[in-house]
């Protein structure tokens, strides 16, 4: 789950056209925090600094209970099969 949280993240920062100095400055982090959280490296970071760099990207941290798949997710999943 936090590889996918990494790579979602570089992903919407490439995707706006902003290097990891621009993030980290529009979060007051430095940049080797976005690059910690772009390489799965959540060691010495906490759940606000992940808040704060996903809501500057226009994203959000979302947490449910954990079920079975509904048929339109496993669609996504297959490429609309």
């Amino acid at each position: 789950m936090l590889a996918a949280l990494s790579q979602a993240i570089r992903q919407a920062r490439r995707t706006q056209g902003l290097t990891q100095q621009q993030l980290a400055d529009l979060c007051g982090l430095d940049r080797t925090t976005i690059g910690a959280l772009e390489r799965n490296d959540y060691s010495d970071l906490g759940i606000r600094k992940v808040e704060m760099v996903l809501n500057v990207l226009g994203k959000e941290l979302c947490y449910r209970d954990k079920s079975l798949p509904t048929l339109d997710e496993l669609r996504g999943l297959y490429g609309g099969y």
